[in-house]
Parts: structure tokens; C-alpha cells; sequence
């Protein structure tokens, strides 16, 4: 009935005899050689097993630590992360698509301005890093030296003790440790005024469109882990993963946590009423929470990790159809309360699913890690900003759901999560995951040839889509993405898109751009994914399609990319 979607890596490998589903594989490295080489191994296992790689590459000191005690200087982060690249690219996934991984390190981190242009096309092989994706971390106090047009201070990880895991695990401490060690002249430090680094991140991230972003204390404060236990250190290849990792100490370490998450979603466009997600629920969390038992695990800290938490990831396909077929729209705040009571319902069913399995088999053995062991429901940590954005009330029993939870836990510690799902959609014939369509036609090119995609219900609904770029900004997509992620457990694959033919000089103003950037942090937007630019590539194709009932608005060329795959070109 195509009312859930499956992901790439079991539609495409669920009959074979490489029993591999997870989508998402986050790995952390180290700050040693013992540690970054066990990480380039387990990148190479899971790349050839189908799944889409994030890796945190933040611990690594920067260029001119010293090491041995004194005795030599380091190379610096670049050189291991083209090791890094080398290994996400030296297999191909069974033949369904190449290798791809977004690496992630923090704003403050000593190297930023040379790592911040590792995409850039100009400069040489030996200062670039061009095939990986990038996702870099902010938090509240980078935000506010911004606003407040104050200086970054950059430093070394190995310099200053205890400031990276409070990063994630403890912001007043953060805070407090990061003000220290500015005012401690013994250790080497840079400082940059905050304006000219995140304009330097904005305009690498417009000039590539994949140098990402990630608001880690979002990620941890309004998280299903307890960050004092578990903090979320990273995401993933498409930014909408946020699990606990802990770096391999060498290869077999099975003390170490690579985080894996199994993926699913529903087809809004199938739904006819909120009241089918308990049934739905039930059937995708029971049907992934099995495929962890029955798929191998080619590395112990990931099989542990699994075992031990138990993550699911269930998203939704068809969301512009949804929004179409209510009409409702994007941009006017028209869709926020059925957005908000869809993935309230959305969320509330999957976590009584959870529960109900718990009864079952009994809870995740790391439950006592989360949020929920201690009561916490998503309803109690979202950014209260997002009330003056939504109003709608809750309609669901959270206290009652609380109660259960309490007595006998939950099977899976993470059950949602919003992904691109670009091409397993296709199968559907849905809108990809909450994206706005470019045209009411798509033409999509892969290595398996061309496929042309009409929106559902072109005939009935084609003046209620609402296309991308007739969006006059990216306030209302952000503000149902704050509201999406009030519920959602770990986090959304969203994008930022922009016209430059909107604006004078046809240049997009870096004001805007750094203007959606508060706005996503003030509504509680844990990642931000792609940045869109428009190019007037639908000319290109109104002449091959001529005389067919439907012109194209734009093309869409890509590269196969779903929440596990290989690159994609907008």
C-alpha cells in the first residue's frame, strides 16, 4: 500500500547475502595514530557495506602540537583527513553507489580557516580535502560572540583539558572552561572577530553547498541521551543521525561505540488519518528493531553499541503532497498546527510502540542512558521560542506515555529521525522527504539512466504545490522545521535554498544568510544540510521536452543520493 518507505540499504540488500540495513554509521576518532588508523578501518567495512558515513575528526590537535612529549611537531588534521577520504573512497557499496561521509569538527578549533575551505575549488591537492562533506559545530557562545561582535578564540583540542567533551556534555561548562583557558597566556591560541568567521562559513557553504552545520548543545539538550552519560558528538553523512560515539582505541576495542541507525519512513501521502500511525508504528518499529538481530556486524564496538541501545531512525516521504492535499503551504504558517499534529501523533505512536516491545522483550539495555529513564519527554525540552511560532496544544497523553515509559522503558532508545530518502521516494512515486518540489516535474539522472517524476496528483493539485522557488524566503520552511524537531528524536535533514536573481547585483546578501542561521538556531533546528542555489539549469531541458504535456520547472541532476549514499548535484 506504499504507506512506509524502506531505505537503500534493504530494498537493496535485504535479499542478499550481505546482511547489512543499517543506513547511518557514525565514527569517532581519536586523538592518537593507534586510534585514527582504527577508524580508517571500520570506514572501509562499512562503506563497502552499503551505508553512509559521519565522522567526527574533532580531537584531532591541530598543525604544530607538539608530540612524543616535545620530541616532534604534528602534521596537523589535514593530512589525516585526506586518510580519511582515501578510505570512504576505496570501496564501492555492492555496486549500488560510491562511498560518501561528512566529517565534523567544532567553529573554535585552531585549524578552522584552513579547514572551512577544504571543498573550495581554488588552491592546490596538498591544502584540500574536495571528496568528503563537512559538518561543523556551533553552540550557544559562538552564536553570541556573533551577535554581540565579539571575538572566537581558536584552540588547539589537546591544549585545553576537559573543553571538547564539555562542548557537547556541559555547556555552562563549556563556558566556563573556554573563558579560562582565552585568559591563560600559556596556551597558544588565535582569535577571529566572530563576523569574519561565520561569514567565511556561510561563504564556503554557499559556494559548495555541502560544508554543513550542527548545533551541538541543541543535539544534547533536547536529546533522548542523557549528555552527562551519552552525549551526542556528531551526526552523519546526511546531517539527521545524532547518537552517541566513542572513538576506537585500536581496532578490535570493544569498549569503543560506533553508532549505527536503521532507517525507515512513512508516506504522509498515504495516510488519511492521524489515527493510522499506531498501526504503522507498530509495523516499522517491530519490522527494524528484528532487522537489528538478523544483520551482521562487521566491527565489535558497533555490534555493542546496537545491542546496547538499539537505534531507530523512522522519517516521513511526501510531506509538499501532504501539505498540497491539506492545502496548505511552506511559507505562510498555514501548514504549523497540521505540522505540529502530525509529528506529535507521529512521535507519540512510535514511542507507545516502543514501550509495548519493551513489555515484550524488554528494554534497551542502555535505557538507563537516556532522557526517558529519567521522565524527560520530547515535550519537556524543545526551544520554548517555538511558541510564538506555533501555539497549537498538545492532543496526545504524554504523561500517561511517561507513566509506561517509566515502568517498563523502551525497546529502542531513538525511533525518528527526517531524511532525504531522495531516492527510495522515487519508489513511491512521492516528494522526497519534507523538501519542497523544484518543479512539478523532476528529472533525475543516475548511472541507471533517466527517470521523470510528476508530483502525486499533478491534474487535482498543481496550484497547490507550493515550489521551491516561489518560497519568498526560507522563514516558513525553517519554522516547520523547528516544529518538526519539537518531536522529533534525533534530528532533520533540512536545507536552506536561495535565488540570487531575488536580490541585488543578483548576490545574495550575507545578512540573510546569517539571518537564517539565528533563525534555525532560535527555533531549536539541530543541523542544517544543504545549501541551495538556483542556476536556471530548468533551461536546459524545456527543448528536450517539448510538446510533452508537462514542462519542467527545473532539472534535478543527481548522483543516487539517499540518507546512505554518494554525492548529489543540485
Amino acid at each position: 500500500k506504499f504507506k512506509i518507505s524502506l531505505p537503500t540499504p534493504i530494498m537493496a540488500g535485504v535479499r542478499t547475502p550481505t546482511r547489512q540495513f543499517s543506513s547511518c554509521v557514525l565514527i569517532e576518532a581519536g586523538d592518537s595514530l593507534d586510534s585514527i588508523n582504527a577508524t580508517s578501518s571500520a570506514i572501509v567495512k562499512y562503506v563497502s557495506q552499503r551505508a553512509g558515513i559521519g565522522v567526527n575528526a574533532g580531537r584531532i590537535r591541530a598543525l604544530g602540537s607538539p608530540i612524543r612529549g616535545g620530541e616532534a611537531f604534528h602534521t596537523g588534521c589535514i593530512p589525516f583527513y585526506k586518510h580519511f577520504q582515501t578510505a570512504v573512497k576505496s570501496c564501492s557499496q555492492g555496486g549500488v553507489r560510491g562511498g560518501a561521509a561528512t566529517l565534523f569538527y567544532p567553529l573554535w578549533h585552531l585549524e578552522i580557516e584552513s579547514l572551512l575551505v577544504l571543498k573550495n575549488n581554488r588552491g592546490v591537492e596538498e591544502n584540500r580535502v574536495r571528496h568528503l562533506d563537512y559538518g561543523v559545530q556551533f553552540n550557544k557562545l559562538m552564536y553570541t560572540r556573533l551577535i554581540k561582535d565579539q571575538h572566537i578564540t581558536l584552540f588547539s583540542p589537546s591544549d585545553t583539558p576537559g573543553l571538547y567533551d564539555a562542548f557537547f556534555a556541559d555547556q555552562d561548562e563549556f563556558e566556563r572552561l573556554y573563558v579560562q583557558y582565552e585568559q591563560d597566556d600559556s596556551i597558544r591560541k588565535e582569535q577571529i572577530k566572530a563576523i569574519e568567521l561565520f561569514s567565511l562559513f556561510m561563504q564556503e557553504r554557499a559556494s559548495t553547498g555541502r560544508i554543513y552545520l550542527q548545533n551541538v548543545d541543541h543535539c544534547n539538550t533536547h536529546s533522548p541521551f542523557n549528555p552527562k552519560l551519552a552525549p551526542v558528538r556528531q551526526s552523519n553523512l546526511c546531517l539527521e543521525i545524532a547518537l552517541p560515539t566513542k572513538p576506537l582505541q585500536h581496532v578490535n576495542d570493544e569498549n569503543g561505540e560506533i553508532a549505527l541507525c536503521t532507517l525507515s519512513a512513512f508516506n504522509l501521502g498515504a495516510i488519511e488519518s492521524l489515527d493510522e500511525f499506531a498501526e504503522l508504528s507498530d509495523l516499522a518499529v517491530r519490522a527494524l528493531d528484528n532487522l537489528l538481530d538478523y544483520q551482521d556486524y562487521p566491527v565489535p564496538a558497533a555490534y555493542n553499541a546496537t545491542m546496547g541501545r538499539r537505534t531507530l531512525g523512522i522519517g516521513v516521504i511526501n510531506f509538499a503532497y501532504y501539505l498540497a492535499k491539506n492545502g496548505v503551504k511552506y511559507s505562510d504558517g498555514s501548514a504549523n498546527g497540521l505540522v505540529h499534529k502530525t509529528f506529535e501523533a507521529m512521535q507519540y505512536n512510535l514511542m507507545k510502540a516502543s514501550c509495548n516491545l519493551a513489555k515484550e522483550k524488554g528494554a534497551c539495555p542502555k535505557f538507563d542512558e537516556t532522557t526517558y529513564f529519567q521522565g524527560l519527554m520530547p515535550t519537556d525540552t524543545y526551544k520554548k521560542d517555538l511558541d510564538k511560532v506555533c501555539d497549537e496544544p498538545l492532543h496526545c497523553d504524554w504523561d500517561a506515555l511517561r507513566a509506561d515509559i517509566k515502568q517498563y522503558g523502551l525497546r529502542n532508545s531513538t525511533l525518528s529521525a527526517l531524511m532525504p530518502s531522495e531516492t527510495s521516494s522515487q519508489i513511491s512515486n512521492a516528494t522526497n522527504g519534507i523538501e519542497p518540489p523544484r518543479g512539478h516535474i523532476s528529472v533525475k539522472s543516475s548511472k541507471d539512466g533517466v527517470l521523470k517524476q510528476v508530483v502525486p496528483e499533478y491534474e487535482r493539485l498543481k496550484d497547490k504545490y507550493e515550489l521551491l522557488w516561489d518560497l519568498p524566503s526560507n522563514d516558513g520552511y525553517l519554522e516547520l522545521t523547528g516544529i518538526m524537531q519539537k518531536f522529533v528524536d534525533q534530528t532533520i535533514s533540512a536545507n536552506t535554498s536561495y535565488d540570487p536573481n531575488k536580490y541585488e547585483g543578483g548576490k545574495v546578501p550575507m545578512k540573510l544568510l546569517l539571518k537564517d542561521l539565528l533563525t534555525s538556531y532560535k527555533l531549536g533546528v539541530k543541523t542544517l544540510y544543504y545549501h541551495n542555489t538556483r542556476d536556471g539549469a530548468d533551461d536546459s531541458t524545456q527543448q528536450e521536452l517539448a510538446g510533452q504535456k508537462f514542462v519542467p520547472q527545473e532539472v534535478v541532476v543527481e548522483e543516487d543520493d539517499d540518507c546512505a549514499g554518494g554525492a548529489c548535484k543540485i
